[in-house]
């Protein structure tokens, strides 16, 4: 092989680690302002790391990838990053059944359509602190977009 391929071999695997590295520090920047938001009732301390990452996935027109959410239940606290759902005149639902569940939203988008926030009654959800936007719709999440649609979030399990 030619030297030049080794270069750009290099630079590839080089840019590929930076973009990763600078995901990562985005994404530790939103939990960081979740577990502000929750505050003293939170079990994480500002640094730690999701136990899981939940990628609820794009809709257009009902069609694309739909992540139900979190049916794992814990016995112990779990700090859940839940990704960003993006829906567009469309449908979607995501359910977040662990009890001890403390789920971090990035952000959601709905244009003209729907997404439904199913959460066990003890589950504990923020985002990190964006101003949403709604326009011509509702946005009971507070940190998502919505334009002519809806974010809700209704709760299941309660006694």
């Amino acid at each position: 092989m030619n030297k030049r391929i080794y270069v750009y071999i290099a630079f590839s695997a080089a840019f590929t680690v930076f973009a990763s590295a600078s995901v990562m520090a985005a994404d530790q920047r939103v939990i960081d302002q979740c577990i502000a938001e929750w505050g003293k009732a939170s079990p994480f301390k500002k640094g730690a790391v999701p136990s899981r990452v939940i990628s609820p996935g794009v809709k257009v027109f009902g069609i694309g990838k739909n992540n139900n959410g979190d049916e794992t239940v814990t016995d112990k606290p779990s700090l859940i990053l839940v990704r960003p759902a993006v829906n567009v005149l469309g449908k979607s639902t995501i359910r977040l059944a662990n009890p001890k569940g403390w789920y971090c939203f990035k952000s959601n988008v709905t244009v003209a359509g729907k997404i439904a926030i199913e959460a066990h009654c003890d589950a504990r959800i923020t985002s990190a602190r964006e101003d949403g936007t709604s326009v011509m719709a509702t946005d009971e999440s507070k940190g998502g977009v919505a334009v002519m649609g809806a974010l809700r979030v209704s709760r299941f399990g309660c006694k």
